[in-house]
């Protein structure tokens, strides 16, 4: 019987509670599946009851309350609860409170963005359409793709060169050799013609690895035509050739894994890559790969294999980090458990030479040997090192916030971190901004780049993404005024979102960027934050205002591109163009309702928690381009704003009741649970369980 990526996972699952269970116990996949399946059907029951919950207190809390100004307090938002707690709590909060916490928490995630939609009552009968759209499951493309046989030589050649010049230098889990060698193995006997079946001298395995090569390598060259075959075709024929010992092969195991892992990234493979990644960090720690190796087993592996098991790791730590701060889940391993080092910065014939010599009796010694830059510059492990320091700036990141969110024990200790707790995540930005800096400044050049991997175009896309998540973070926690963040921050949160949009989007127009769950959720992430800046900014510049318009349009154009091309993500599209409307169409009738009275009907006070320091650092930081006038652009200013709520019929604005003013005017986006639960979701989207996404709502009450 042939393992599905779905069995593959359950088996994951089953393995991660059950780890001292026999292995020929653990491929009982359907014991193992039936069990989680069932545990997942009465999670998906608790998750309806909750949501009908929500929604009646919704709609109760709309009929008896009517929007109130709040006092001008400061307050940091609230602690998120831990995962303990939420089995306790329903996973949907109607606060009645002023200070609304943005629920940007996945941590055990019980119901995705799409069901807390419709707690929003204001939101649910202004998209009725949009909801009732999203209760239809989206069809996914792979499963019309039939399998692969191997294909002629020279289109494999093509394939696997494409695999070395690309995910392999961001990616060197295996080794160059090893690939090649796998190439001749599979294509030796076959130079001409297409091979139905696998060569009878590749074992299982290689034939595992050969196949989710040509996935993995073949996925830019379908996209862009060159390239006949569907990559998913190439996933299907490997899963074929699993072997059951494919979580018992030591280092072997990982590598298998990752490849899995890497061609997630741009297909679906039926599981969650943070569970896989969090699997192969488990056999990591199982194989001590992150402890330093004993002096015993030193003399037994080669430099160029401790090199190797070096960059299996890092590689884990890689993903890890990333799905895990995406997710806001726990890392795989904490920083303080890690005491190998880094992979020598070296080419492997270089190590190989290092070994012949005798001179070295451990990669350390090699490494302290060899810290100055080769006559070249750079070697195969350049762009690797390079993201593998951001990816530590990604960890500090996620400790120093969590630092920041930390729960007092008593009143007073909660009085005191709320005086200092501005002060401390400005410090902390500062820092982490600075680091950024100084990591991109180190970006290595290439006088005839080979790839994306070598433009400096990708290294600032990479800088950019960082920005935004660590800005984001600071005004997650900072303590607010009305609920609304600082002003610098959200300048700052406004520059960085419209960089990283005008930062991929040509990339990705010009095919140098693919798509991917990973930037479709980047981009939609950087949309949202500018939308946010539209939404509770107290001072709209004119010039700026175009660009987050702009860059708003921009970003949806992508999107929608990314749509057809992933129809599970048009549910998404659909939201953003929704939330596209209903931002920009309430800002554009509240300066429609300043014109005509003469007054500042829904401004908010300008205010600033800033330091000094930091204060200057993030007001010198503005969005360039050319200067426009009021006069100027307020002719321009019509095309930019959808249509205010069309689905509302006709009624004039001024038509509506003094509460509604107060409603529309409102501009406190952490009020508006929408905006936030929408990323929650999304980061399951990308790397957590796709099978979680829609549950519930296709049985809802529309």
């Amino acid at each position: 019987m042939h393992a599905s990526p779905l069995a593959l996972v359950e088996l994951f699952r089953f393995q991660e509670s059950k780890p001292d269970i026999v292995l020929s116990t653990l491929l009982q996949i359907p014991c193992a599946y039936a069990l989680n399946r069932y545990i997942y059907e009465l999670e998906q029951h608790v998750q309806g009851l909750q949501t009908e919950v929500a929604v009646v207190e919704g709609r109760e809390l709309d009929r008896g309350h009517s929007h109130s100004t709040a006092g001008v307090t400061d307050s940091p938002t609230p602690t998120r609860p831990e995962r303990n707690s939420q089995a306790l709590e329903p996973s949907i909060a109607i606060q009645t409170n002023d200070v609304i916490s943005s629920p940007s928490i996945t941590e055990g995630v019980g119901i995705s963005f799409m069901s807390l939609l419709f707690a929003d009552a204001r939101w649910r009968d202004q998209n009725l359409k949009l909801l009732q759209n999203l209760s239809q499951s989206s069809g996914i493309l792979e499963t019309s793709v039939q399998p692969n046989s191997l294909p002629p030589a020279e289109e494999a050649l093509a394939v696997f060169n494409n695999y070395l010049n690309g995910p392999h230098v961001l990616n060197p889990f295996l080794l160059r050799r090893d690939v090649q060698r796998l190439y001749h193995s599979a294509f030796s006997t076959s130079q001409t013609g297409s091979s139905s079946q696998k060569p009878d001298h590749l074992t299982k395995h290689d034939t595992f690895r050969t196949f989710m090569i040509l996935a993995v390598g073949s996925i830019m060259l379908y996209r862009s035509g060159v390239h006949k075959h569907h990559p998913y075709g190439y996933f299907l024929t490997a899963l074929q050739y699993i072997d059951t010992n494919i979580l018992s092969r030591g280092l072997d195991s990982i590598q298998d894994l990752l490849l899995v892992v890497r061609f997630g990234i741009y297909h679906h493979i039926g599981t969650s890559i943070w569970e896989l990644t969090t699997l192969c960090m488990r056999m990591c720690i199982e194989q001590g790969l992150h402890k330093l190796p004993r002096p015993a087993m030193r003399r037994r592996i080669s430099l160029l294999q401790e090199q190797l098991q070096r960059r299996v790791f890092w590689e884990c730590y890689m993903i890890s980090q990333y799905s895990s701060i995406t997710l806001d889940r726990p890392a795989a391993i904490a920083e303080r458990d890690i005491q190998v080092g880094f992979p020598a910065d070296a080419d492997d014939e270089e190590i190989d030479a290092a070994e012949a010599s005798g001179s070295f009796s451990d990669l350390d010694s090699f490494c302290r040997a060899t810290t100055r830059p080769t006559t070249t510059g750079n070697t195969e492990m350049t762009v690797f090192f390079y993201c593998l320091r951001l990816r530590k700036i990604t960890s500090k990141i996620r400790n120093k916030f969590q630092q920041s969110n930390g729960t007092p024990g008593d009143g007073h200790a909660l009085t005191m971190d709320s005086i200092t707790a501005s002060g401390r995540i400005y410090e902390d930005l500062e820092e982490l901004l600075s680091e950024l800096e100084q990591w991109r400044r180190s970006a290595p050049t290439f006088s005839t780049p080979r790839g994306l991997y070598h433009t400096q175009e990708w290294y600032d896309l990479l800088l950019m993404r960082e920005r935004l998540l660590l800005v984001r973070k600071a005004i997650d926690l900072v303590p607010k005024r009305n609920n609304i963040p600082p002003d610098d921050l959200l300048l700052i949160c406004l520059e960085y979102a419209v960089s990283t949009i005008t930062k991929f989007c040509p990339l990705f127009e010009q095919r140098k960027i693919t798509y991917t769950r990973s930037y479709f959720q980047m981009l939609f992430t950087a949309g949202l934050s500018v939308m946010l800046w539209v939404s509770v900014a107290s001072n709209h510049d004119t010039e700026m205002m175009v660009k987050a318009a702009d860059a708003v349009k921009q970003s949806k154009k992508i999107l929608k591109q990314m749509g057809r091309e992933m129809p599970d993500a048009t549910p998404y599209v659909s939201v953003y163009e929704a939330l596209e409307v209903h931002v920009l169409g309430k800002y554009h009738a509240s300066s429609r309702l300043t014109q005509q009275t003469g007054g500042y009907l829904g401004q908010t006070q300008p205010h600033d928690h800033a330091s000094p320091g930091m204060s200057g650092m993030l007001h010198d930081q503005s969005i360039g381009g050319e200067q426009h006038s009021v006069e100027q652009n307020h002719s321009q200013f019509s095309s930019h704003w959808p249509p205010l709520l069309n689905d509302l019929g006709s009624h004039h604005l001024l038509d509506h009741e003094p509460s509604t003013y107060a409603s529309l005017l409102s501009r406190d986006l952490f009020g508006d649970n929408t905006f936030w639960n929408v990323e929650v979701g999304l980061g399951e989207y990308v790397y957590g369980d796709p099978m979680f996404l829609f549950s519930g709502i296709a049985d809802d009450n529309v």
